[in-house]
């Protein structure tokens, strides 16, 4: 796969602008490890203000006696003295580089880091407050620089989550950006959607082949996405580290976000592909299948069954799980009081099954109940999936009005709608359409 350069422009359009002038500078580039200096070099070699000069490149650990040979004293046309890497040089090399430079026997371009990785003191601090320098540091990609390109490698528009996935991933870093897409395959795992590129789906468990490091920053950037409730962007990142083998890290969110799209046999599918066992014993995992099961399948039966046998004393909240998904669906009120409420997890969905059952006949208890659940939510601690809140959320300001108590819900409302960003409407309407789903879906030929 060819890699493109992207981005870079104001830097690059910064260099040939040194390169034209009569009397140039010192060029200094910085940035972090990755961020693309020795390839901004490369780019800036090939323009044609580079043409006009003969290149000399250097070694960072060239000596200044080293320079002195590899430098004629009288050269027929200019030099363009270049040093990747200089602040491992040493000092009286980069004096000799200045002293070159203000001989006008050669421009010198250098690359150094920035950051906490910079060395310190950094001998390539000489050249900076030389007449004519310039200073180019490079700050991570842009969403839109990474959109770019991904485009260049899809041959197409790629959608704005698939881009926003991958710069959270590598936080913009062009080295982390080419091992995921080349060196983890991820640019030939782009496929085209109805509204551009995007990863392709996923819905098996796919084990880790190889043995190099797992990129568990895109795992952690996972989570981040799916913990904020960008969605779209934590599904795409979701089926980025099930293609680099990390799915059995990104289980739970992928299982949940499957569901929340409304395809319901992808994440039974992708559950049921799963090692033994590790859907019984991962509380979230059993919470997706049963919803899958009472909901996307129409059967509060086979859900409820489901969680009686996954349970067990070091798992109490299956039965406040069982509560929830049996209440929502009407097929179960009378379980929803006995719930025992020793953690947290239990007495979150406790509370929460018995709001549901008294939604729409005791809506002032609704009220109560869904205040301690959404209490608890607040507390942290691990509760409940990310889409719980703004669900119990829609749900309060439901019991507020049918409890006759508007000027509360009007309260509770502002800023929790579809025209207000991040506020959590669009989430509470895709469990609100999940939880109300028949089994009308058919299963993928």
């Amino acid at each position: 796969m060819e890699w493109n350069f992207v981005g870079r422009s104001q830097q690059l359009a910064s260099i040939r602008a040194a390169l034209r002038a009569a009397r140039p500078g010192p060029i200094v580039i910085t940035g972090e490890p990755g961020s693309g200096r020795s390839s901004l070099v490369e780019q800036a070699l090939r323009s044609p203000e580079a043409a006009g000069y003969d290149v000399v490149r250097l070694h960072a650990s060239v000596t200044a006696a080293g320079i002195a040979g590899r430098v004629p004293s009288a050269p027929v046309r200019p030099l363009l003295l270049v040093v990747d890497d200089a602040h491992l040089s040493g000092h009286d090399s980069l004096l000799a580089l200045r002293e070159l430079g203000r001989r006008k026997v050669g421009t010198v371009i250098v690359t150094a880091l920035s950051g906490e990785q910079a060395r310190r003191p950094d001998p390539t601090d000489c050249l900076r407050f030389e007449p004519g320098t310039r200073s180019l540091a490079l700050p991570p990609f842009t969403v839109g620089e990474v959109a770019a390109l991904l485009t260049s490698l899809a041959g197409g528009h790629v959608r704005q989550a698939t881009a926003a996935a991958l710069h959270a991933a590598t936080r913009g870093n062009a080295a982390l950006l080419r091992e995921l897409l080349v060196g983890r395959g991820l640019g030939a795992r782009l496929s085209r959607a109805h509204d551009g590129w995007e990863m392709q789906p996923v819905t098996e468990w796919r084990a880790r082949a190889g043995t190099a490091a797992p990129p568990l920053h895109l795992v952690e950037a996972t989570w981040q996405a799916w913990s904020g409730l960008a969605f779209d962007r934590a599904y795409e990142l979701c089926k980025a580290a099930a293609w680099c083998g990390m799915g059995h890290l990104v289980a739970v969110p992928l299982a949940h976000l499957l569901l929340l799209r409304g395809r319901t046999y992808d994440s039974m599918r992708f559950l049921d592909s799963l090692p033994a066992g590790v859907v019984e014993n991962t509380p979230h995992l059993a919470l997706a299948r049963a919803i899958n099961l009472a909901c996307g399948l129409g059967s509060p039966a086979a859900a409820g069954d489901f969680l009686r046998r996954a349970g067990s004393p070091s798992r109490p909240m299956y039965d406040a799980y069982r509560a929830w998904v049996l209440a929502l669906t009407g097929a179960g009120a009378e379980s929803a009081a006995r719930v025992e409420r020793g953690d947290r997890e239990s007495a979150l969905f406790a509370h929460a099954a018995q709001a549901m059952v008294a939604l729409r006949t005791r809506p002032q208890e609704a009220v109560f109940h869904l205040r301690r659940a959404l209490a608890l939510l607040a507390g942290g601690m691990g509760a409940g999936p990310p889409w719980l809140t703004p669900h119990l959320t829609a749900c309060l300001i439901d019991a507020l009005l049918l409890a006759g108590r508007e000027a509360e819900a009007t309260l509770l409302a502002t800023g929790f709608h579809g025209g207000e960003s991040g506020s959590g409407w669009d989430v509470a309407v895709a469990v609100s359409m999940v939880t109300t789903a028949t089994a009308a879906e058919t299963p993928a030929a």
